[in-house]
């Protein structure tokens, strides 16, 4: 009988050769690989070995291989126009789903649904750090740990967008981009929608208007301010700005500055559906009935709206094409095609409602 055949070295090399290539196209690792320490014991291989492979990796200009320093991986240049396939997709949300608008859970729930039928991974990111006022830590480490991803930023802040722009990782904003942010959006035209408004608040009579502005960080926060002043009547001053964070406290604290104002203004443009109520509400215990006190616009919709009397003035959306138009850039990334720097602007119905008249006279 023959003896069994010894295993040779040169064997565990190219498997193990094999095992990191594997890795790098699956894009296990992003930016480095491990020290040689932890490779050898994810692989469980000696020191030897792995130095071998890594020593035939960097002569296929896989690797940067240099004593006392991290192993940089070297990508090769995609040709032109195309770009790595993603893997999974992974949105980006300032805070819990639940706690924001019941449209953006539907755009987000009908967007799940569309990746995980292309077979891809859907991972949703809600609130952290990402949105903090320094995001690069906690952005370096999500992308490590998510290598091969296409990233959808909702309400994205300067500095996320600024980011992953110079990073070149295949990211979609819904929302504005910022001015000098060379990354495709979709976004609603807010800018049309406060000239809309203004225009329509004007025509109806009314001087002095104000907008209650949710602070979100976004670009749209100066995009709806700008473009709504600038469409108020030539006589009018500027809309008095009531900025708040969402709370109920700050939505309050805000009101009764208007209501006590001197030249107390006649129209208010809200910009969050959830501090529509919180105005109704707030305005009927200060004594201010709307539309005769104070007419008011709000520049979104959900359904939950359609339960206030009088039946607010609104700009009604589908959220289902947000979730449509992102999935044909998830596909386009999906074949190999690189996206262009487009912003697909989408402008909502406007909704009549009962909640906009003429100022009283005399106001």
């Amino acid at each position: 009988m023959e003896p069994a055949e010894l295993p040779r070295r040169t064997t565990l090399i190219s498997q193990t050769i094999a095992v990191l290539e594997s890795g790098l196209k699956q894009g296990r690792w992003v930016e480095h690989l491990p020290g040689q320490h932890e490779l050898c014991q994810q692989l469980a291989i000696s020191r030897t070995t792995l130095r071998a492979a890594l020593r035939v990796l960097a002569r296929r200009d896989r690797i940067d291989l240099r004593q006392g320093r991290p192993m940089v991986i070297r990508h090769p240049a995609a040709p032109a126009g195309t770009v790595a396939r993603p893997a999974r997709v992974v949105v980006l949300v300032p805070a819990p789903l639940w706690r924001l608008r019941p449209s953006v859970a539907h755009w987000v729930s009908d967007l799940r649904s569309l990746v995980e039928r292309a077979n891809l991974e859907f991972i949703l990111s809600e609130g952290g750090q990402h949105y903090s006022a320094k995001p690069e830590a906690p952005l370096a480490r999500l992308l490590q740990s998510h290598p091969r991803s296409a990233w959808i930023l909702f309400a994205s802040t300067r500095a996320m967008q600024a980011w992953f722009g110079a990073r070149g990782a295949p990211a979609l904003l819904v929302g504005s981009a910022f001015p000098g942010i060379e990354l495709p959006s979709i976004e609603y035209d807010h800018a049309a929608i406060a000239q809309h408004a203004a225009t329509l608040l004007a025509n109806a009579g009314h001087r002095r208007t104000a907008i209650l502005l949710q602070r979100t960080g976004s670009a749209a926060d100066a995009t709806t301010c700008g473009a709504f002043a600038a469409a108020r009547r030539p006589d009018s001053p500027p809309p008095l700005v009531l900025e708040h964070d969402g709370t109920m406290a700050q939505i309050e604290s805000r009101l009764r500055r208007l209501a006590a104002w001197r030249d107390r203004p006649t129209a208010l443009f809200v910009t969050k559906t959830l501090a529509v109520p919180a105005a109704y509400t707030v305005l009927a215990r200060l004594g201010l009935a709307i539309p005769r006190d104070l007419s008011v616009i709000c520049r979104e919709d959900d359904p939950f709206l359609e339960y206030l009397a009088p039946a607010v003035a609104r700009y009604r959306s589908d959220s289902a094409v947000i979730a449509r138009q992102l999935m044909q850039a998830i596909a386009r990334l999906a074949g190999g095609q690189a996206l262009a720097v487009t912003h697909q602007r989408l402008m909502p119905r406007f909704i009549d409602g009962a909640s906009v008249a003429p100022p009283v006279r005399g106001a």
